[in-house]
């Protein structure tokens, strides 16, 4: 796989806005470069995000050309990064935070070279079952099957560590499955299991599909709020969410007490203030553009801002400096 070059020059002040008052000073415009933004597979929901902001970016900023590169996704992003083979990435905030504290799967080679700019919209935990099964609560899996996702996937690790929290050893009082999102609506059907968890953006189509039929009949279990509560304390990088009102057939108000991780914008910490600043201003300022051309841009409004880096990374500078001016740090 090729992958562009950061841009072809250093990049150097600008004019500034008035000395009279300095306090208005105008940022510095970005320089003519050529940036790459490290997304997902062709066939990944970030490729198609990723596309609409590099194209957003450039018709209000010509001279900031970012190419929209193919790759592995988040951990993959992360590594691209740390080898300067590309100046922007989106990436989950979880695994952000594991890379610069060298936990996790970057245990035995920390990334600190980058910062965040923008955060977006958030995957979020959505355990289902079926009215017939009885569960209403986590504390009801226990002596049941849960799928937790295809083998591999986030749901693995995060459902183990959420259903063991409410006191239920895995293997021992409930019984995990691991079914790929498409087939776990199916199998919660016909008795294979008796709950599924999905940790996925909202609609997700396995869940669209059982509430088409089963509507009001398909029951949300989330995490006990102490529970919850005391979880977040550990993993800083989770956000509490809610499923919206009306995104599931049967479910026309927002069921709150939901989690998830974000996906954000991050960038390499050589990128200069002026782009950044650049950058994460036209995706606030132009989000409707963004969402226009991809349905996920609709959850990266001023309001989401912060969300998934406030207390999680450090901003990059060019970034913070408009969130601030915005009022938004």
């Amino acid at each position: 796989m090729t992958f562009t070059r950061r841009s072809l020059g250093t990049l150097a002040a600008g004019a500034l806005g008035s000395t009279a008052f300095p306090a208005l000073a105008q940022p510095e415009a970005p320089k003519r470069q050529f940036l790459s933004l490290a997304t997902s597979s062709v066939g990944g929901s970030w490729y198609p995000l990723g596309s609409a902001m590099a194209s957003v970016v450039g018709k209000h900023y010509p001279q900031l050309n970012i190419n929209t590169e193919v790759t592995g996704g988040t951990n993959d992003n992360l590594n691209l990064l740390r080898r300067k083979e590309v100046d922007l990435a989106l990436s989950t905030n979880d695994q952000a935070y594991l890379a610069q504290h060298g936990e996790g799967p970057f245990k035995d080679a920390p990334i600190t070279g980058f910062s965040g700019l923008l955060g977006g919209h958030i995957i979020i935990w959505q355990l289902y079952t079926l009215r017939r099964t009885g569960i209403t609560k986590i504390a009801d899996l226990r002596g049941k099957r849960v799928s937790l996702g295809a083998a591999g996937s986030i749901g693995n690790d995060v459902g183990r560590i959420v259903i063991e929290a409410h006191g239920l050893k895995m293997g021992q009082d409930w019984q995990p499955e691991y079914i790929g999102h498409s087939d776990g609506s199916g199998a919660l059907k016909d008795s294979r299991v008796d709950a599924v968890l999905n940790i996925t953006s909202t609609p997700t189509s396995a869940i669209t599909e059982i509430t088409s039929t089963d509507g009001a009949d398909v029951i949300f279990v989330n995490p006990d709020p102490p529970v919850l509560d005391r979880l977040m304390e550990r993993y800083p990088y989770w956000s509490k969410a809610e499923i919206p009102a009306g995104v599931y057939k049967g479910h026309d108000r927002d069921i709150p007490g939901s989690f998830g991780v974000t996906t954000i914008l991050v960038a390499s910490n050589s990128l200069s203030e002026p782009a950044a600043y650049a950058i994460t201003k036209t995706l606030i300022e132009h989000q409707s553009e963004v969402a226009a051309a991809n349905a996920l841009g609709k959850e990266w409004t001023r309001a989401h801002a912060t969300r998934g880096i406030k207390g999680v990374l450090p901003f990059h500078p060019g970034a913070e400096r408009y969130l601030k001016e915005q009022g938004l740090l």
